[in-house]
């Protein structure tokens, strides 16, 4: 287990994530790749692109969110774990998969929050998603 994929989403549970990537990391001496997906147009409208960043609150999400993978980072960096991270705009589940393709993922960690049945059954599990198309193993860390 070479390559482990960590798709974040900035929830408390993403620390714990984060964490036991890194105490698999350090087992098998593997690379770590963090990931989180925003919604597609989520954050840069067309009338926003002129004004600056004060005026451009999701130009600033985008902004805190970068600082955010990178903090990650480090914190992986500073226990000699080798890290990479990215911001990638797309469909959430697809984006992930696509992501672990390329990168070649020996297994991909992701959280799983503990959502009602009415949300389970209309919106779907974004760990559920990634299990069921995942091209290898899922190791999904539960919210404490």
């Amino acid at each position: 287990m070479k390559k482990i994929l960590v798709p974040v989403d900035f929830s408390d549970l993403s620390t714990d994530v984060i964490e036991k990537a890194g105490i698999l990391a350090k087992a098998f001496h593997s690379e770590v790749y963090i990931l989180h997906i925003a919604m597609p147009g989520s954050y840069l409208y067309e009338e926003n692109l002129t004004g600056n960043i004060n005026t451009n609150p999701g130009l600033e999400e985008m902004i805190r969110e970068d600082h955010d993978l990178k903090a990650m980072v480090h914190y992986l960096l500073e226990q000699g774990i080798n890290a990479r991270s990215a911001l990638i705009h797309g469909p959430v589940i697809n984006t992930i998969l696509d992501e672990a393709e390329k990168f070649g993922a020996d297994l991909i960690v992701v959280g799983s929050q503990s959502h009602g049945f009415l949300y389970r059954t209309f919106i779907g599990s974004v760990s559920d998603g990634i299990m069921s198309n995942s091209p290898c193993p899922v190791l999904i860390v539960p919210q404490p």
